[in-house]
């Protein structure tokens, strides 16, 4: 029988130190042995700015609501990479640390939460697309750019859910990493990364809207380059799909988490 090292009786302080420890420790293992290490977390969406700007834009005349294309395009494609980005790694998170997780007792849901913090790193270097893209059209950032904010608040909360909830299922159902490709896609093609959420059929748009990523897209759009708020509308059942799944994400976890160990 395994022994099992206990660790320090977990304080809110000792939690948060050992969940900048993961994060960091994260953020290292994944780029140390990377020729351009960050560089590849901002060649994607660069390089689907530009495809998405000369196919959908030019040829096929995709509307972008009076905001410059490429614009239009990175601010959603880096939305959407900072999800697919959490759910990819929080999927692998329990199963790459089983090891670990059966010789040394700790707060597991520390583990999606790391995946979550460090990605904001990742984001980070995502939004110098952004920067550079405002730079290149002269395009000033308004007064409700601070909107922002909390749409990103509400976005890290739909995070913190998909991280718990994925990085559960793949122990308990192993086809969900081999699913989650395929998943990602399909989500990708039905939320608005390259179209405005105008263009969606009306007989859709209901079932669009309670799309979590809608109203966040959406919403960082419409703070930074309309000069307005995110549409309630929009941005309401985001928020409140993501407490759902953030409170199922969580309790499920904390149900769970004694049969991990035992799982993987």
């Amino acid at each position: 029988m395994k022994q099992v090292t206990r660790l320090p009786k977990p304080s809110l302080r000792w939690k948060s130190e050992l969940l900048w420890s993961l994060s960091t420790h994260r953020i290292n293992i994944r780029y140390k042995e990377t020729l351009f290490g960050f560089g590849w977390i901002f060649l994607q969406p660069v390089a689907l700015t530009i495809i998405f700007t000369y196919i959908f834009h030019r040829f096929a005349k995709i509307p972008s609501g009076g905001i410059p294309y490429p614009l239009f395009a990175a601010t959603g494609l880096v939305a959407w990479s900072l999800t697919a980005l959490v759910v990819t790694h929080a999927a692998s998170c329990l199963t790459s640390h089983q090891v670990i997780l059966k010789r040394v007792a700790f707060p597991k849901i520390l583990l999606p939460f790391s995946v979550v913090i460090s990605t904001l790193a990742d984001l980070a270097i995502m939004a110098l697309l952004l920067i550079g893209l405002l730079f290149c059209y002269g395009t000033p950032l308004p007064a409700s750019a601070v909107w922002v904010l909390p749409v990103l608040v509400i976005h890290l909360f739909f995070l913190i859910g998909l991280g718990c909830l994925f990085s559960l299922a793949n122990v308990f159902v192993r086809d969900v990493g081999q699913a989650l490709n395929f998943l990602l896609q399909l989500w990708f093609f039905i939320s608005p990364v390259f179209y405005p959420y105008s263009m969606v059929p009306e007989k859709f748009k209901e079932l669009a809207r309670w799309n979590p990523m809608t109203g966040l897209i959406e919403g960082y759009r419409t703070a930074l380059f309309l000069g307005k708020p995110p549409e309630a509308d929009l941005l309401i059942p985001a928020l409140l799909v993501a407490l759902v799944i953030m409170a199922v994400g969580v309790v499920s976890f904390w149900r769970l988490e004694g049969t991990v160990t035992d799982v993987l």
